[in-house]
């Protein structure tokens, strides 16, 4: 958890997932956010490839919560080869060893060939050095070529900050 943000207490630095995400600090050893399926599916396909990440804080002087918002604005490549714009919550608890983040985001674009769009759901928690991240498709929101699509992702995070995903899906069975 280096190189926090000045304003650590508000922003969810620990998860800043590029998205996929705001995961880790950039300076940050390799981290690997695994997301667990809700239920027992079996996923066919795989997807893996680089992301940029841009987060955007938004501040409200008059919220006494804690909470951090921003705005996502990514940009999947390879096999994914699509953007998404999201918004995220999340904070730090008073020591910045602990921390938890919820998000959602659109992603619009191209999967394996296939156009259209869907969302994606975030839930991290960071509990003393240790994170785990929960990142799925929102059941029935694929659209145009990616209707019935299903999945988790995983976000990567290597030295330096280079962001990567690992999506694993597949289509259910339009009726």
């Amino acid at each position: 958890m280096n190189n926090r943000p000045r304003n650590a207490n508000r922003l969810p630095a620990i998860f800043a997932v590029a998205a996929g995400a705001a995961l880790c600090a950039v300076a940050a050893p390799v981290h690997f956010a695994t997301a667990t399926p809700a239920k027992e599916t079996r996923m066919s396909q795989h997807a893996n490839g680089p992301f940029d990440v841009k987060l955007l804080p938004q501040e409200d002087a008059n919220d006494p919560s804690g909470i951090g918002r921003l705005l996502l604005d990514k940009a999947f490549h390879g096999e994914l080869d699509a953007t998404s714009r999201g918004q995220m919550l999340g904070l730090r608890t008073a020591g910045n060893t602990s921390g938890g983040y919820v998000a959602m985001e659109k992603v619009t674009g191209s999967l394996a060939g296939r156009k259209g769009t869907f969302h994606l759901m975030h839930y991290g928690i960071g509990r003393r050095g240790t994170n785990t991240l929960t990142l799925q498709v929102v059941p029935d929101s694929g659209t145009g070529e990616l209707e019935g699509l299903t999945g988790d992702m995983r976000i990567v995070i290597k030295d330096g900050g280079a962001h990567f995903y690992e999506f694993d899906y597949a289509f259910e069975p339009r009726g």
